[in-house]
């Protein structure tokens, strides 16, 4: 499922910690690692010369960038992991959805912090721009998270019985069987829509409907999963689920820049990325197949 896994790298914490869980997929997966560096195009001249950096600023970029790579490259031989390693110039989500095409890339693994020094590129909004427009998942990994030892025990994927939500919870599944974790599918009735009447029974039912299909595709894949419902805000309920059932990871679909009205949009998904305390793999809908070679 991920034979390529893209991590792009800027120095952070974010980005160290994201570089466990790519190390930690990789080996179980018999993945090989692509670390990418993205110098900045708005933030380095383009008349800069590459052998001869003038520009302090500059000189600090390209170090940082050079540190990143080296720290994946180290931790990934100790570990026994294929990397090939890449450091370009340009925009940082053009340049990782570009990379993650061209390489046919299986996962994207980023850190995501609040924006700080210059030479660090992975700051929330390029994040979320490329959960948005990227082909393949994506597994965020935000700043100041729990810094315990990596690890995949408990999985909450969130459904509302989408295409994307169901393409989600077949990487939930597979996930759940490759670490032997528990799995539990989550259904949002949304507050907005009232705490009774006709409307609330029909969605509540419409969940009921949507975790038992949850349960039978689990079972196939040889999964136990166990349904929870909630009211509430979708993305509010996600991460509160997530914190009661101290999940490892949280799997929702995304519709990227399209749809408005289903649980997995583009809004509650960059919501629960934004605040997660914990990993968050989103899984796009729409998925471009590959050119036949």
């Amino acid at each position: 499922m991920f034979d390529r896994i893209l991590l792009p790298v800027d120095g952070s914490a974010a980005s160290a910690r994201a570089r466990e869980y790519a190390l930690l997929l990789a080996e179980a997966y018999g993945g090989e690692i692509h670390a990418l560096a993205v110098l900045d195009s708005s933030d380095v001249p383009e008349n800069v010369d590459a052998a001869v950096v003038e520009d302090p600023i500059d000189t600090d970029v390209r170090q940082t960038a050079n540190e990143a790579i080296a720290s994946v490259i180290e931790a990934s031989e100790q570990a026994g992991v294929s990397v090939i390693d890449s450091i370009r110039r340009g925009t940082p989500v053009e340049e990782i959805l570009a990379y993650a095409t061209e390489n046919e890339i299986d996962l994207v693994v980023l850190g995501a912090h609040t924006p700080g020094r210059l030479a660090r590129f992975l700051r929330d909004s390029i994040v979320e721009q490329v959960i948005q427009q990227s082909p393949v998942p994506v597994w965020s990994v935000r700043e100041g998270e729990d810094q315990e030892p990596v690890r995949i025990q408990q999985i909450l994927v969130a459904t509302d019985g989408s295409e994307g939500a169901r393409r989600a919870s077949e990487y939930a599944f597979d996930l759940g069987s490759t670490f032997d974790a528990s799995v539990r599918g989550l259904y949002v009735v949304e507050s907005r829509f009232g705490s009774a009447g006709s409307l609330h029974t029909l969605l509540s039912r419409e969940g009921e409907r949507i975790l038992r299909e949850l349960r039978a595709g689990g079972a196939q894949a040889g999964i136990d999963v166990t349904p929870t419902t909630r009211e509430g805000q979708p993305a509010n309920e996600i991460l509160s689920a997530a914190s009661d059932c101290n999940a490892d990871l949280i799997v929702l679909g995304t519709q990227g820049k399209t749809g408005l009205d289903r649980l997995v949009m583009g809004s509650v998904a960059t919501s629960v990325v934004r605040h997660a305390d914990r990993p968050v793999l989103t899984v796009r809908e729409f998925v471009e197949e590959r050119p036949s070679e």
